[in-house]
């Protein structure tokens, strides 16, 4: 099960960098997003505008769903990382975390993604974070992927084909 979730995120390229503007370009498994980028703004809006709906989930979840998933921004600092959801920040890396705990705003979980340019965490560390913290948050249901908007502005920029292939396995819609 953990295979799968994490087989979509990485098939979805979902882990995200925001870079400046010059360096902006793709790698295998990550990517660049400008800071500021007018499409990622939107979906994160609209994530944060149903969130409360997906931690309702989160906490009991119903039959025919599973893989739930949180997506946050990191950047190192001296020791360990700090989260933000602010995309003007420099060089942060917007990644997924699953196995996820709740204790009212708060929240536990685990990093799934291998971080590109962020070296004081990797995949399996324990996390911490606020609700303030999340960018995106997906899960499946009945094989289907509901929230992940970020993928939206990722797959947009990427080949038409490719959309529709994600669109037609995974349920994404693109607005």
């Amino acid at each position: 099960m953990l295979r799968n979730v994490i087989s979509v995120i990485s098939m979805l390229g979902l882990s995200v960098l925001v870079i400046p503007t010059e360096r902006a370009l793709a790698t295998d498994n990550v990517q660049l997003i400008a800071p500021g980028d007018p499409a990622m703004a939107k979906a994160h809006e609209k994530s944060n505008s149903e969130l409360d709906g997906f931690l309702e989930k989160l906490g009991n979840p119903p039959a025919g769903t599973e893989n739930y998933s949180i997506k946050l921004g990191f950047t190192d600092k001296a020791k360990g990382v700090a989260l933000t959801t602010d995309q003007m920040a420099p060089n942060v890396e917007f990644m997924w975390v699953y196995q996820i705990k709740a204790s009212g705003d708060h929240f536990t979980a685990l990093l799934s993604d291998t971080p590109e340019y962020i070296h004081n965490i990797k995949p399996d560390d324990r996390v911490e974070f606020e609700k303030s913290d999340i960018f995106d948050w997906m899960y499946t249901e009945n094989g289907k992927v509901k929230g992940n908007y970020t993928a939206c502005p990722l797959l947009l920029a990427g080949p038409k084909e490719q959309l529709d292939q994600y669109r037609e396995i995974y349920g994404i819609v693109c607005d």
